[in-house]
C-alpha cells in the first residue's frame, strides 16, 4: 500500500480501514466512539479484558499512516488484541498536534493486551515490522523495544469506575492492590504507579529536551540563560554562545508533533526556517542564521531583541505599523511569503523592524507549501493555496486590526471572522483601520493592495489612526438591545439539547472539555449549573421553555450518590444540593428537596480541606444560606455551622491580610489567596452570608475585618488591582477568580453594614474592563458584565453601570456565532464550544438575559435565585394577574 500526497491519503486511508474493518474474521466486534474531538474505530476481540493493565501505545505520523494499516493492524489482530486506531487522517493529525490534549500525543493505535505476557510478546512482534519517521513520542509512558514507536502505560482498560477528586476534576479510576480507587492520571515525565511493576524492561531513551539543558553545534557551545517560550513543540531560549559571549536565540522543535500528511513536523519546518533565513541573510528583516542541528531539532539565530508590538501602548501599536507593512514588501521583494505573520511574530528595537518565526514561509509561486497558520490571520483561500505576497496581505489586515484593537482577531470565532474584525473596528469607531482592513481582507487575492501600497496607505493615515486609538473607547457606546439579548439567550437554551445524553429517562449534558468523556455534575462545569442557566433563561424571559429540560437534569442529578471527595460550591455536592432545592421548589417536587438535603448533609458534614468559596468549606457555608433563601427554610445554615466553626478557626493574618492556607495540591506553597474563588473575599463573602441569616456576632466581625483588610493591606501599589497571594503576586485584574473583579463582585453580594463600595475600587474596576475578551463567566466578558449589572443598584455609578454592560453586552454580540441554528459563544479557546454555565456558553446567555429582565442581582444571589424558585403554577398565576391588569 502506497503513500499518495496530500489530501489523496485522507481517502486512501478511510477506504483502507472501512476494508480492513469489513474484513475482519468472526469474533470480532467493531463500532466508532467519540472521545472530545476524536472519533475512534474500536476493535474489541469476544474474549473479556481484565478492567485494567499494561497498554500499548503504537505511535506514527499522519504520512506513515498507510503503512500501520497494512503492518500493525494484522499483527493485533493475530494477536486477538483489542484496539482503537483513529477513524481518519485528521484525527492522526489533532492527536500529535495535541488537540486531544497534551498527554494524548502519539497515541495514534491503543492495544489492551489480555495479559503481561501476550504484552510482551505483542512487543517483539511489532518492534521488528514497525519503525516509523517522524513518530512522536509518548511522554506519559514508558519506552519500550528498540524501534521508537512502542509505549507502554499501566491505566485503566474500560472507564466503569471514576474518582472525583476535591477540585471536583473526574478521573478514570485505578484499584489498587490494597482494594482502594486511585485516579488514573498520565504523568507527562511517564511515572507510573507504585505497585505496577512494567512487564518487560523499559528502553533507556531520554524523551525530552529540557530547555535549560546546554546545546553543541559544530563543536560550538551555547548555554541557555532564560526560557521564553515553551510548549508541546519545543522551546525557545535566550542563550549565550560560549565562544564570544555573544546572545543568540534556540529555537528547539519536537520531532514528531504537528506532523502532516505530507511528512511535514515540528522538526522538519525547523529546517524549513533555516533555508529561508538563509535566503534573506542580507535583507536586514529576520534573524541572522548561526547554526542548525536537524538530528536533535534545534536551530540557532541572532537576537533580534527589541519588544513585541502587541504590548505597547495603543499609539505605539498603530505607528509601527507603516514600517511593519514595509517589511512584508521588502520580504516578498526576496521573492518570500511569510505565512505567518502576525504581531507575536514581529519585533522592535532600536535597530528597527525585524521578522521572526519563518517555519512557514515558502518562496513565491511554490505549489505544496508546509500547511500551517493562525486562525485569524489565514485567509479564505486556506493555507494549502499556491504561495502568493497576497497570503501575508491577509494577515497584515489582521495586524493592523489587532494594533488598533489590542486585541488578536485569532481569539475571535471562526465563523466570518474577517466580518467580525471590520464590525469591531466600526463599533469602537476606528473607521480608518475598517477601511484599511476591509481592504487587505478582500476575499479575492487578487484584488488586495501590495504591502507596498499598504505601508503607503498607512503612513498617510497614520494620524486618523493615532487619534482613533486615543478615542476609540470614548466613542464605543452602543444602546442595550432588548429584544436580542433575550432572544439569543433563550436561542443558547435551546442549543443546550445538542449536548444532552439520556440515561434511564433523565438526562444529563456532556462538555466539550478535556472531561468530555465524564458525566459532570457541578455548578462550575455540568448539570447543576446548566439547571440554574436553564431556570434563570425561563425567569428573566418570563417563559417556560426549558421546564422538562430543568426536570430531567434535576432528575439524574437527584438519583445518583453524594460525590465522596467533591463538596464545594461550584465543583461538588453543595452546589448540586443548591440547583436540587430550586428545581424541587420550583417543580413543588418534594423528593428533589429530600436529595439536595442528602446531598448537603454529606458536604456539611466532610472535612473538606480547603477553605475557599470555589471548592472548599466557605462554599459550603454559603451554600446553606442560598439553600434556606431558596426554600424558606433554616436547616440550610444549621447544617453549615459546624464548616463556619472550621473556616472562622482556619483564619490567619499574613502581613495584615486575614486569609486561609489553601489545599496542599492547590499550592503547595501554602500561599494566602485573596480573590473571589480561592481566597479572602470570596471566604468573607461566604461567613457574612450566613452570619446574616444565623445572627452570628462572632462571624460577622470576621467577614467585616477580612474585607477591611483586603482594602487596606491586600490591593496593589497603585490599588489598581487586588493581590492574587500575599508573596505580591497579581492575576488578570477583569477576571473573577482572582482579580479585583472578583473582589467587587463579593462586596457587591454582602450585605450594606458591612461597609460602602470604596470609590477607588469601582474605577480600578473600570479601568480594567476590557473592550473585548473570551465570553465566559470566570474570565471573560460574562462576569465583567455581571458586576457592572450589579452596580447598576447603586445610584452613585448607575449612569456609568448601565452604558458599561450595554458595551459589554455589544461585545457579546459580535462574539456570538450559530451552532445548528441555534446561538453560542465559544469557551476560553475559540474552536471550544460548551454548554457549562463558568466556563460555557450559558455564562453569556444568562447575563443577557439578566439585563433584559433590568435584574440588579447576581445570577447566583440568594434574592435572583430564590425568583428563580417560584413554583410553576404561582409564577402563571402572577402572569395572569399581571396580564389582567398590568397597571
Amino acid at each position: 500500500m502506497s503513500i499518495v500526497p496530500g489530501e489523496q491519503l485522507h481517502v486512501r486511508y478511510r477506504r483502507a480501514l472501512d476494508g480492513f474493518m469489513g474484513g475482519l474474521p468472526a469474533g470480532w466486534r467493531t463500532h466508532l466512539r467519540r472521545d472530545s474531538a476524536i472519533t475512534w474505530q474500536v476493535c474489541e476481540f469476544a474474549d473479556a479484558l481484565p478492567s485494567q493493565g499494561w497498554k500499548l501505545h503504537i505511535t506514527t505520523s499522519a504520512a506513515d499512516a498507510d503503512g500501520l494499516l497494512e503492518k500493525v493492524l494484522p499483527e493485533l489482530v493475530e494477536a486477538k488484541t483489542t484496539f482503537k486506531l483513529p477513524a481518519d487522517i485528521g484525527a492522526i493529525i489533532q492527536i500529535n498536534a495535541g488537540l486531544a490534549g497534551k498527554s494524548q500525543v502519539g497515541k495514534i493505535v491503543t492495544a489492551y493486551p489480555a495479559s503481561d505476557t501476550s504484552l510482551a510478546e505483542l512487543i517483539d512482534r511489532i518492534d521488528a515490522i514497525w519503525r516509523p519517521s517522524h513518530a512522536p513520542s509518548v511522554t506519559s509512558d514508558l519506552p519500550v523495544a528498540s524501534g521508537g514507536a512502542l509505549f507502554i502505560r499501566y491505566g485503566a482498560f474500560v472507564a466503569k469506575e471514576v474518582v472525583t477528586d476535591s477540585f471536583g476534576v473526574t478521573h478514570s479510576a485505578l484499584r489498587a492492590p490494597d482494594g482502594t480507587l486511585q485516579p488514573d492520571v498520565r504523568d507527562s515525565h511517564g511515572r507510573q504507579p507504585d505497585w505496577a511493576v512494567p512487564p518487560v524492561k523499559p528502553a533507556d531513551r531520554n524523551l525530552n529536551v529540557q530547555p535549560g539543558a546546554p546545546v553543541r553545534i559544530d563543536g560550538i557551545a551555547y548555554l541557555p540563560l532564560k526560557a521564553l517560550t515553551a510548549n508541546l513543540r519545543g522551546h525557545v531560549a535566550l542563550a549565550v554562545r560560549l565562544s564570544d559571549r555573544r546572545l543568540v536565540i534556540i529555537r528547539h522543535r519536537v520531532r514528531g508533533i504537528e506532523g502532516d500528511e505530507f511528512g511535514n513536523d515540528a522538526v522538519t519546518r525547523l529546517e524549513n526556517e533555516r533555508q529561508v533565513l538563509r535566503r534573506l541573510s542580507s535583507s536586514g528583516i529576520a534573524p541572522e542564521l548561526i547554526a542548525h542541528d536537524p538530528l536533535t531539532g534545534h536551530l540557532v539565530l541572532s537576537d533580534a531583541g527589541g519588544t513585541q508590538p502587541e504590548k505597547l501602548p495603543p499609539v505605539d501599536r498603530v505607528r509601527c505599523l507603516p514600517e511593519l507593512a514595509a517589511a512584508v514588501a521588502e520580504l516578498h521583494a526576496q521573492g518570500v511569503v511569510h505565512r505567518d505573520l502576525k504581531m507575536s511574530n514581529v519585533r522592535m528595537s532600536s535597530e528597527g523592524l525585524r521578522l521572526i518565526d519563518f517555519e512557514m514561509a515558502a518562496t513565491i509561486g511554490v505549489a505544496r507549501p508546509v500547511p500551517g497558520g493562525t486562525e485569524g490571520y489565514e485567509p479564505p483561500e486556506g493555507r494549502r493555496a499556491i504561495v502568493d505576497p497576497s497570503y501575508d496581505i491577509y494577515s497584515l489586515g489582521s495586524c493592523v486590526t489587532h494594533a488598533a484593537t489590542g486585541y488578536c482577531p485569532g481569539r475571535l470565532p471562526k465563523q466570518s471572522n474577517a466580518g467580525r474584525q471590520i464590525g469591531l473596528l466600526q463599533q469602537r469607531g476606528q473607521q480608518t483601520a475598517a477601511s484599511i482592513v476591509k481592504a487587505c481582507h478582500d476575499p479575492a487575492p487578487g484584488r488586495r493592495p501590495t504591502a507596498g501600497q499598504v505601508a503607503k496607505r498607512l503612513r498617510a493615515a497614520l494620524p486618523a489612526l493615532e487619534i482613533e486609538s486615543l478615542t476609540a473607547r470614548a466613542s464605543h457606546h452602543t444602546a442595550f438591545d432588548r429584544r436580542w439579548a433575550l432572544s439569543s439567550a433563550v436561542s443558547a437554551g435551546l442549543a443546550t439539547r445538542d449536548f444532552k445524553v439520556v440515561r434511564d429517562g433523565h438526562h444529563y449534558w456532556r462538555n466539550s472539555h478535556l472531561l468530555a468523556a465524564y458525566e459532570c455534575e457541578g455548578l462550575n462545569l455540568g448539570a447543576a449549573g446548566i439547571v440554574l442557566a436553564l431556570a434563570t433563561l425561563d425567569t428573566a424571559s418570563g417563559s417556560r421553555h426549558f421546564d422538562s429540560d430543568i426536570t430531567g437534569g434535576a432528575e439524574w442529578l437527584a438519583a445518583r450518590p453524594s460525590l465522596d471527595q467533591a463538596h464545594g460550591l461550584f465543583t461538588g455536592n453543595s452546589g448540586v444540593a443548591v440547583a436540587l432545592a430550586l428545581a424541587g421548589a420550583r417543580l413543588e417536587r418534594p423528593d428533589l428537596i429530600e436529595a439536595a438535603r442528602r446531598r448537603f448533609e454529606c458536604a456539611a458534614r466532610s472535612r473538606i480541606c480547603d477553605y475557599d468559596l470555589f471548592s472548599g468549606a466557605a462554599g459550603i457555608v454559603w451554600a446553606g444560606a442560598l439553600i434556606d433563601t431558596i426554600l424558606g427554610t433554616s436547616w440550610g445554615c444549621d447544617l453549615a455551622e459546624q464548616q463556619t466553626v472550621r473556616v472562622r478557626a482556619a483564619a490567619r493574618k499574613v502581613d495584615g491580610v486575614i486569609g486561609w492556607t489553601p489545599h496542599p495540591q492547590f499550592d503547595a506553597a501554602g500561599r494566602i489567596y485573596l480573590g473571589a474563588a480561592h481566597g479572602t473575599a470570596g471566604i468573607a463573602m461566604a461567613l457574612a452570608s450566613w452570619a446574616g441569616a444565623s445572627a452570628c456576632a462572632t462571624t460577622s466581625t470576621l467577614a467585616a475585618d477580612a474585607f477591611h483588610s483586603i482594602t487596606q493591606h491586600g490591593l496593589t501599589a497603585d490599588r489598581s488591582n487586588i493581590l492574587a497571594t500575599m508573596s505580591g503576586e497579581v492575576r488578570t485584574p477583569h477576571h473573577w477568580c482572582h482579580g479585583i473583579a472578583g473582589l467587587l463582585w463579593c462586596l457587591l453580594q454582602t450585605p450594606t453594614d458591612y461597609g460602602t463600595i470604596d470609590p477607588p475600587i469601582v474605577s480600578a474596576f473600570d479601568r480594567a474592563t476590557p473592550d473585548l475578551d473570551n465570553p465566559t463567566m470566570c474570565h471573560g466578558l460574562a462576569g465583567v458584565m455581571e458586576t457592572w449589572r450589579m452596580l447598576k443598584a447603586s445610584p452613585e455609578h448607575r449612569d456609568g453601570a448601565h452604558r458599561r454592560a450595554s458595551e459589554l453586552a455589544a461585545s457579546l454580540r459580535l462574539l456570538h456565532h450559530s451552532r445548528g441554528g441555534a446561538t453560542v459563544w465559544s469557551s476560553e479557546r475559540p474552536s471550544l464550544v460548551t454548554p457549562d454555565l463558568w466556563v460555557g456558553f450559558l455564562g453569556p446567555a444568562t447575563q443577557l438575559a439578566l439585563a433584559a429582565a433590568g435584574s440588579n442581582r447576581a445570577m447566583l444571589s440568594p434574592q435572583w435565585l430564590q425568583q428563580c424558585s417560584v413554583p410553576l403554577a404561582t409564577a402563571r398565576s402572577r402572569s395572569n394577574q399581571f396580564s389582567q391588569n398590568p397597571a
